[in-house]
């Protein structure tokens, strides 16, 4: 072992082959590093950035980088890449009604590469997942599958805000993103994690080493890098973990009114199920849980609309109430899913409000259509394989489109002020054109749920 660990040390000392070799495969990851596809014309300049890196700022600074570069460029457009990824940056009215209407652009690859840095498992399930999951998704967010779950959606808050304790200060961060966990996976999940905490615990913990990527990990998803190996273990054992749970069911015959249960009957695979659960649940935390705590802190630091909210809520108990002796709880309990829907205009502006101030990211595509992509008439194009980013506070931030645009206001939504409907694609917080939010139905009903019951 001595004489081996001195030879590694002594390079003089390798055989030929051995040094021809270590030569070769240095060549090849230098090659790889430095290679880079080109970019076409139509954006104003081309940030090269650092070399084998290219712009690290787009994952240490997005939102600087992006509107720091808007502003150098004559049209609103500039090129830069992210290690070997070549991406078109865009911005303006034109820009983001192409770049929303164009089919051949990809969310989901995009958001795979450039955000997750998950892996492609299609060859493992055998079908294509990103397909699979949009015509699930819209089935599991009709009017009959939301129904079934409000009876545990409403268990779930009444329990929770009955257990909390009033006499100090309560972290909505922490209580309602953990109530939100529950909620995704009576939705979308597995009720026997919604009902054991320590199966919570457990799978929330594996969820934050899911969620946590590394610039390297993106710019290089082929070095194993300590993040990456995290992120592929705790994927397995969520997978195992659901694997478990299917075939106790199996086994034992006990069947629950979840997704999980559907998928069983429906006889998809175990990895496929379990895929599923898994996509659907980091898609429904990565953002809800955030919006439902932002919205009680403006409600909380707002007298105005908080008292509107109240009033709202108030009336709603009036309405619906069918006896003198039903609490407000039990009332809100009773109420149908169009009641919901309907009921709490307030309440669905505040967290449109809210989502329009904290969703400060940046929208992201890969052209996966096989052949380059012009932008409308822009003048952009978007090579094949290659990556459009639109930056979402070059509207939401748009002192043109809303007035006082730092400034939670869901009175800028009423119909009399209609600000988000000023300009095409206005108000992007749920998706739009081509690419609407899947899950915007069963957010709004979380976010609602929780509202009404604190403010009930």
């Amino acid at each position: 072992m001595v004489s081996l660990v001195a030879t590694l040390a002594s390079p003089r000392d390798w055989p030929a082959s051995a040094l021809l070799l270590a030569a070769t495969l240095v060549i090849s990851l230098l090659v790889r590093l430095l290679r880079r596809p080109g970019l076409p014309s139509g954006a104003s300049f081309t940030e090269w950035g650092v070399p084998f890196i290219g712009s690290l700022n787009f994952f240490t600074k997005r939102g600087d980088f992006l509107r720091e570069g808007t502003k150098r460029s004559p049209n609103g457009y500039f090129n830069f890449y992210y290690g070997s990824y070549p991406i078109v940056a865009l911005s303006g009215e034109k820009a983001r009604s192409a770049y929303f209407n164009t089919r051949g652009l990809d969310l989901s690859a995009g958001f795979r590469k450039l955000f997750s840095a998950g892996p492609d498992i299609d060859h493992m399930l055998g079908c294509n997942m990103s397909a699979y999951f949009i015509v699930l998704f819209k089935k599991l967010t009709g009017k009959e599958h939301l129904a079934t779950c409000l009876p545990y959606l409403n268990k779930d808050a009444c329990d929770t805000f009955s257990a909390t304790d009033t006499s100090v200060p309560m972290d909505p961060f922490v209580v309602l993103y953990d109530l939100l966990y529950k909620f995704t996976h009576r939705t979308v999940g597995c009720h026997d994690v919604a009902e054991d905490p320590a199966l919570q615990e457990k799978t929330m913990r594996l969820y934050e080493k899911l969620d946590k990527t590394a610039a390297i990990q993106v710019m290089f998803p082929w070095l194993p890098t300590p993040t990456k190996l995290n992120k592929l273990w705790a994927g397995a054992k969520l997978h195992m973990l659901f694997g478990d749970i299917i075939r106790e069911r199996r086994k034992s015959g006990r069947k629950a009114e979840d997704v999980m249960q559907y998928l069983m009957d429906k006889g998809e695979s175990d990895l496929l199920s379990s895929a599923f659960i898994i996509g659907a649940l980091f898609a429904g935390l990565i953002n809800t849980g955030v919006q439902s705590a932002w919205i009680l802190c403006y409600l909380a630091y707002d007298p105005i609309w908080y008292a509107k909210v109240r009033a709202e809520v108030d009336a709603a108990v009036e309405k619906y109430r069918t006896s003198d002796d039903q609490t407000p709880v039990e009332v809100l309990a009773g109420l149908s899913l169009e009641a919901w829907e309907s009921e709490f205009p307030c309440i669905d502006f505040g967290v449109r409000d809210s989502i329009r101030l904290n969703l400060m990211g940046a929208s992201i595509r890969q052209n996966t259509s096989g052949k380059d992509i012009v932008l409308g008439d822009t003048g952009v194009v978007v090579p094949n394989q290659a990556f459009a980013v639109y930056h979402v506070s070059d509207i939401h931030m748009d002192e043109a489109i809303y007035k006082d645009p730092l400034k939670w206001d869901p009175g800028r939504y009423f119909p009399e002020r209609g600000e988000d409907k000023k300009r095409q694609h206005g108000y992007i917080g749920w998706g739009t054109g081509l690419h609407p939010c899947l899950g915007m139905r069963v957010s709004m009903r979380s976010d609602d749920e929780r509202s009404k019951k604190l403010t009930g």
